[in-house]
This record gives C-alpha cells, sequence and structure tokens, in this order.
C-alpha cells in the first residue's frame, strides 16, 4: 500500500467496522422481534445512529475519490473546496452518530435503574448531547461567512486556529469519561441480582463493553489536533478512522448484552431436546409397570422472561407447575387421570 496515499486503508477500515456494527445491530434486532418483544426508543435511537455512521463512510469514501488520503500537495486545487464541504458534513454525521450510540445505551440502563440513578443517567445524556452538539455547531460557525470554514479562499474572518480543536478535544474526552461511567453503572444493578456470582461477572461484563468504546473515544481525542494541520487531506487519516471506530464499537457494545436472548434461547432448545429424549426413554420403562402409580411433573417458567431484567438472566421469579399423573395398567385398564396445579 503507497505510503503516499492513505485513502485505501481509510476505505477498508470504515468500511469493515460499519459492516460489523451492523450485523451486530441487525442481530439486536432480530432477537427482539425473535422473543416478541416491542422495539424501544433505544433500539431506535441505536438503528439511526448506525445510519449516520454509514452516512459519514458514504462521504468519507467520496472525499477519498477527491483525494482524501494524500498530500494537499498532490490533491487537486479545484477538489479542495469540496472537499471541505464534504469534511463538515462527515464531521457533523460522525458526532450525531458517536453520541446518539452513547444515548442509545444510557436509554436502555434508563429502563434499569431506579432513583438517583436515572437521575444521574438524564444528566449524562444531556449533558453529552449539549457538548457533542456545541461540538458540531462550532464546526460551522468558526468562520463568517460560513462558507469560510470550507473554502478558505472566501474573503472573512475565522477563530484562532488552536480554539475549534481545543473545544473538540475537550468534548470528545468528556464523551469518552461517560463511555466509562456508563459501562460502571450497570454493576450497582447485576450486582443485586439473585444468581451466581460467575453469571453475574459474565452479565456485568457484557453490559460494560462501553470500556472499549471510550478507548476508542480516547484514541480520537489524541488526533483531533491533526484539524490544524495544512496538510490535513493526510494527517487527518486516524481522525477518520478513530471516528468511525468510536461510534461502531459503540454500537457493537450496546448490542452484545441483548444477545443473551439468543444464547439463553438457544441453551433452553438444546436444554428441551435433551430432556424430552430422557423423558420418552422414562416414559417406556413404565410402560412395563404391573401396578398404578403417579409420576409428579415439575416444570419453572420465569415470569419475568421478557422484561429488561429477564434479558439480563437476573429474575428470580419464578412459577412452578406441578402435574401429577395416574396410570393403571392390567386390571384397571380403564382408570387414570390428572391434576396440575401452579405453587
Amino acid at each position: 500500500m503507497d505510503n503516499d496515499n492513505q485513502g485505501p486503508r481509510i476505505l477498508i477500515t470504515i468500511w469493515i467496522l460499519t459492516g460489523l456494527s451492523g450485523l451486530f445491530l441487525l442481530v439486536r434486532l432480530f432477537c427482539k422481534l425473535m422473543t416478541k418483544r416491542l422495539l424501544w426508543w433505544d433500539d431506535h435511537v441505536l438503528t439511526l445512529s448506525w445510519i449516520m455512521l454509514l452516512t459519514s463512510v458514504v462521504l468519507v469514501t467520496i472525499s477519498v475519490s477527491k483525494g482524501l488520503g494524500k498530500h494537499v500537495s498532490a490533491v487537486p486545487v479545484e477538489n479542495l473546496s469540496s472537499m471541505g464541504l464534504i469534511g463538515n458534513l462527515t464531521g457533523t454525521f460522525s458526532i450525531l452518530a458517536a453520541v446518539w450510540s452513547k444515548t442509545s445505551f444510557a436509554l436502555t440502563l434508563l429502563r434499569l435503574m431506579q432513583g438517583r440513578m436515572k437521575t444521574l443517567l438524564w444528566a449524562i445524556m444531556a449533558s453529552v448531547n449539549v457538548a457533542m452538539g456545541l461540538n458540531a455547531l462550532f464546526m460551522w460557525i468558526r468562520c463568517a461567512p460560513a462558507a469560510k470554514t470550507w473554502n478558505p479562499y472566501v474573503p472573512g474572518t475565522c477563530w484562532a486556529p488552536d480554539v475549534y480543536p481545543r473545544f473538540g478535544m475537550f468534548a470528545a474526552g468528556y464523551s469518552a469519561a461517560m463511555d466509562f461511567v456508563l459501562a460502571l453503572l450497570p454493576w450497582s444493578v447485576i450486582w443485586k441480582l439473585q444468581m451466581k456470582r460467575k453469571e453475574k461477572f459474565g452479565i456485568a461484563i457484557a453490559m460494560s463493553m462501553g470500556f472499549f468504546a471510550g478507548a476508542t473515544a480516547i484514541m480520537k481525542t489524541i488526533v483531533i489536533p491533526t484539524l490544524a494541520s495544512p496538510d490535513f487531506t493526510y494527517v487527518s487519516t486516524p481522525l477518520i478512522i478513530w471516528g468511525a471506530a468510536e461510534s461502531a464499537v459503540t454500537i457493537i457494545a450496546a448490542s452484545i448484552p441483548v444477545l443473551r436472548i439468543l444464547f439463553r434461547d438457544l441453551r433452553s432448545l438444546s436444554r428441551r431436546y435433551y430432556m424430552s429424549g430422557s423423558r420418552a426413554q422414562a416414559q417406556g420403562s413404565r410402560s412395563n409397570a404391573k401396578r398404578n402409580g403417579a409420576v409428579m411433573v415439575s416444570e419453572e417458567k420465569n415470569v419475568d422472561e421478557w422484561s429488561d431484567r429477564g434479558t439480563l438472566g437476573g429474575s428470580s421469579r419464578k412459577i412452578i407447575q406441578v402435574t401429577e399423573i395416574t396410570v393403571a395398567v392390567e386390571g384397571g385398564g380403564e382408570s387414570g387421570g390428572h391434576r396440575s396445579g401452579d405453587v
């Protein structure tokens, strides 16, 4: 790969990230629909976030065709202004993808938390959306007229070169910090669930994938100063890649907990298949009995199976259905019956 042309590297990386995150999102939605659960706001916001990510990646692809990834000296002068405008649009959609993916996960947690934790979640959502929203807005108003932000040849004035990158670093850094907070919050709920410690750790880790999102946000924060570089078409490569990675990883992290439904149902299906085989074998043995007998069959039902806490696998509320079956063989072939009841 040509070191003077980072375009192919950009495209391969961001399209893989977008495709992978889209796959996780589709499986998340499939799991919810498969279990007849209604899609909620967190699902819709996460889907919108992925659409913003896809839009930004399409715009980057267009920019690469115009010279993004090459040194600015190798880019045709007539392409610079259009690349600048596309760059502003890409940055806006990328910011929206990042902030809405975090908002989606916060909305998911909102349904699990109570009291002060809910207030904290609302504060996090509001503050992150304001900080990132201002970051997107400043991208367009840092020059007067606004056209000068993407076309340096337009007469006008702009903020000092380091002002916008500094605010961008603040907003991205704050967003990264909130990723870590959101990743830690589920532990307070999970640790109170009635289940084995091993299962608690499994669920907590699944709910804490936001740590990886926070790590990608930190990496993006580090490379934001490249916005002020004269050779921005080349040195902005890491910023573009980490920007896409932040949103993609957050979408994946927000989808992983819901995938527990799929794994749980697959285990349950396997268990039922095994039990049905064992029960058929046992019934074959009982058919040779020479006297009346009673068989007690019990079945546990999780009444919280489709709720958000049920998704975590932590509900301890169950109904045990007991069925008594009386079988008469030889001498009383006409008698038989069953009784059932819930405990």
